[in-house]
């Protein structure tokens, strides 16, 4: 049961910095809107280091400042182990969606809303975050700065609010279900010999005698083309203009 209000917590530190992310996302978008190609491709990049670094920074101050022995100065190994491994598994699924986005990225209109990523540099972008995280952990001292402090703060006068601490708690409640499907998958593909990390983009099945697969577009295409009188055309979509995924949903 400790473990399961420990994940929940977690739940809560996770969603709310996410929350508060998106706001500070929403004016830079303001302020960097009318940047260059390159340097918007740049500021993704840099965006995106920035999170994470900030993230498992935030979640190891946020897991130190709620223990239940009181100790702010080291964290439990219990706790360590738990944490690291929640965190391996958020990160798992953050790569197992990029892959898929990736996929339906090919295309150029699909493109805009989600910009392709090298699936190694995110694996080494998220490699490099859980490190960081047992870093901050064992080294409480690299996490005790304003910044890191005021994002822990922030997340707990959020859950404090009457409204906003409900609308997090459901969300708390379904991370923790989804973080022990994924431990459950995980555990299956060990025990099974399969791959831990393959992303489930669904199996193929047959309509009106056409195989369908995980990529609708694509075959909507191909068959287009294999009917009579069809005329194909030259996709001209202009991908100039193209922004990180988090500035398009916001917009």
């Amino acid at each position: 049961m400790e473990v399961l209000n420990f994940i929940f917590g977690l739940g809560i530190a996770f969603s709310i910095f996410g929350f508060i992310w998106a706001l500070i996302m929403i004016l830079l978008n303001f302020i960097t809107n009318r940047l260059d190609v390159n340097l918007k491709q740049i500021h993704f990049l840099v965006l995106r280091v920035i999170k994470y670094v900030l993230l498992v920074s935030v979640v190891a101050n946020y897991i130190l400042l709620n223990q239940e022995s009181g100790d702010t100065t080291s964290v439990t190994t219990s706790n360590m182990i738990v944490g690291v491994a929640v965190m391996a598994l958020y990160f798992m699924g953050k790569l197992q969606k990029r892959t898929i986005f990736n996929q339906f990225a090919q295309h150029k209109l699909l493109a805009l809303l989600a910009p392709p990523i090298d699936p190694k540099t995110e694996g080494y972008l998220f490699s490099g975050s859980i490190i960081l995280f047992i870093f901050c952990l064992q080294f409480p001292v690299i996490i005790g700065n304003p910044i890191v402090n005021w994002f822990t703060m922030s997340i707990s006068s959020v859950y404090e609010a009457p409204i906003f601490g409900w609308i997090f708690s459901a969300i708390a409640f379904f991370f923790l279900i989804n973080m022990l499907i994924r431990a459950a998958n995980v555990i299956g593909s060990l025990v099974t010999g399969q791959p831990i990390n393959k992303p489930r983009t669904g199996g193929t099945f047959k309509f009106g005698g056409q195989q369908m697969g995980s990529n609708p577009f694509e075959q909507f295409r191909q068959q287009q083309q294999t009917d009579e009188g069809f005329v194909d055309y030259e996709d001209v979509t202009d991908v100039e203009d193209v922004t990180d995924s988090d500035d398009k949903k916001i917009n």
